[in-house]
């Protein structure tokens, strides 16, 4: 494609060249294969792809554009806590790390009091040893427990 072709070929696309240049335009466009073969290729292009968009797509308005900057810039900027307390500005992510925390206590303590009832102490006295044994009142059993026991 020649420079002539090349500088103005956007302007010419979008329909804005001044009737004078569009005429020269034309004229070499006109004694030129190879640069119009390129233009009829380039339009060919642009119409295949405007036909890939989408036909539901609405653009938005310039002004809905302009009304939505306003009002972002209008809104006060909210200033970062760090990256490890950035977190408490979620309400919500606060909320769900509060009830794993609790939960997590909650199951800890379960395990703790139920191990520490396994583990009772041994009675240290023989009135204690008695004492614990009291469900079974033979007396041969007690005999056994009094004469195994040792301080």
């Amino acid at each position: 494609m020649h420079a002539v072709i090349i500088d103005e070929l956007e302007e010419y696309l979008a329909g804005d060249l001044p009737p004078a240049v569009s005429r020269r335009f034309q004229a070499h466009l006109e004694s030129c294969v190879e640069c119009s073969r390129e233009l009829r290729s380039m339009q060919e292009v642009t119409k295949l792809v405007a036909s890939l968009k989408p036909a539901g797509v609405v653009e938005p308005s310039p002004s809905f554009v302009a009304r939505v900057m306003q009002e972002s810039a209008a809104q006060p900027v909210a200033r970062p806590l760090g990256p490890f307390w950035s977190f408490l500005g979620d309400f919500a992510f606060g909320r769900r790390v509060v009830f794993a925390s609790l939960l997590t206590l909650a199951a800890l303590g379960t395990v703790l009091v139920s191990r520490e009832q396994a583990y009772a102490p041994a009675p240290t006295t023989p009135d204690a040893v008695m004492a614990d044994d009291a469900g079974s009142a033979t007396p041969d059993r007690m005999l056994v427990k009094l004469t195994s026991y040792e301080p």
